[in-house]
């Protein structure tokens, strides 16, 4: 990018302030897009201007300078200010011939320069030269108002990105000041992991993520803290506490079931199949958990769910003899516990 250096911080020749040539297009064009580098086409209907000898050209680059900047070096001491720098070939750092719009202060200027393979960037500032021939500043404004065409197209684009930035920054202030979950709350947590997950590399994972848990009761988007906490098991594909809409289909409660028994219990276990159950039946329908319960009480475990007041179902699977201590559990997180036989 052929950045553009000044001895110091003020116009090297007089400002241009036209209709088409103005700081406040030039604002608006910084101000509007996050796009730094611009290629132009000639409008096809610019061919018919041609057969009447009226032409429009426009430059087939156009890149903008963002940085507005004292630089010291060796060589000396150089300004080196927001620009719209104009070319059509790139044949060096510096192109053979390029122009450029830059701002000082609330003024614009518009000016030529020379390059080339030849040239170094600190020879720039007494290189650039005023821009008086009207085909040169008609091949810039036609540039421009191109340009400000692209921006207008981008700009809604630029504002939802703000926008979005901003929600994230929301966001992180919120996460920073949102406090950590009790210690009630979190031996309860603590405990249903230690009684339900015997997966030791899960259990340490998942023990290791709880002693950083954050409150997250009335949260905008989880709402609860034990909602924030099944998305990261849910995330980890650790099965442990499962989660399920009222209208979720069988299947999901079966393969669900046989993942968490086989994860935490190391069982292998003869299941009712869903295709024993008409199609369009739900898992709320009365007596699905009741069928699933029964195959998973014979082998010493227990079906149970976390009562959230909610259109869902919260299961865990735990060992029958451990049914106080999850019982308790489940109270320490906040939630009544519940089972059907």
């Amino acid at each position: 990018m052929p950045k553009i250096y000044y001895k110091e911080e003020k116009l090297s020749g007089e400002s241009i302030d036209t209709k088409f040539i103005n700081t406040a297009l030039f604002d608006y064009i910084f101000n509007n897009t996050n796009v730094n580098k611009f290629e132009l086409k000639v409008n096809p209907k610019l061919a018919i201007l041609r057969t009447l000898k009226i032409k429009k050209e426009v430059f087939k680059n156009v890149q903008l300078i963002r940085e507005a900047t004292h630089y010291n070096t060796d060589e000396g001491t150089f300004y080196l200010p927001r620009s719209i720098v104009f070319y059509d070939v790139k044949d060096a750092v510096f192109p053979s011939e390029f122009y450029f719009i830059s701002k000082i202060g609330e003024q614009i200027e518009l000016r030529k320069c020379v390059g080339g393979e030849a040239v170094k960037w600190f020879q720039i500032p007494v290189l650039h030269t005023s821009v008086s021939d009207q085909k040169e500043v008609s091949k810039v404004k036609s540039s421009l108002a191109q340009i400000k065409k692209l921006v207008d197209t981008t700009h809604n684009k630029k504002i939802e990105e703000e926008l979005a930035l901003k929600e994230l920054e929301r966001k992180r202030k919120i996460e920073e000041s949102r406090p950590l979950l009790n210690e009630e709350q979190k031996e309860g947590y603590k405990e249903l992991t230690e009684l339900c997950v015997n997966n030791s590399t899960n259990k340490n994972e998942i023990t290791q993520f709880i002693e950083t848990l954050k409150n997250y009761d009335e949260d905008e988007e989880y709402y609860t803290t034990l909602n924030y906490f099944i998305e990261f098991l849910e995330n980890e594909e650790y099965s442990f506490i499962i989660r399920l809409d009222w209208k979720s289909d069988i299947e999901d409660l079966e393969w669900l079931l046989k993942s968490s028994l086989k994860e935490n219990y190391d069982e292998v276990l003869k299941l009712p199949k869903h295709q024993n159950y008409d199609e369009d039946m739900s898992i709320s329908h009365d007596g699905v958990f009741e069928d699933y319960g029964k195959p998973i009480r014979l082998i010493g475990l227990q079906l149970a769910f976390i009562d959230t007041q909610s259109d869902e179902y919260i299961l865990i699977l735990h060992k029958q003899e451990d049914k106080e201590k999850v019982k308790l559990a489940v109270n320490k997180i906040g939630y009544n516990y519940f089972e059907k036989k």
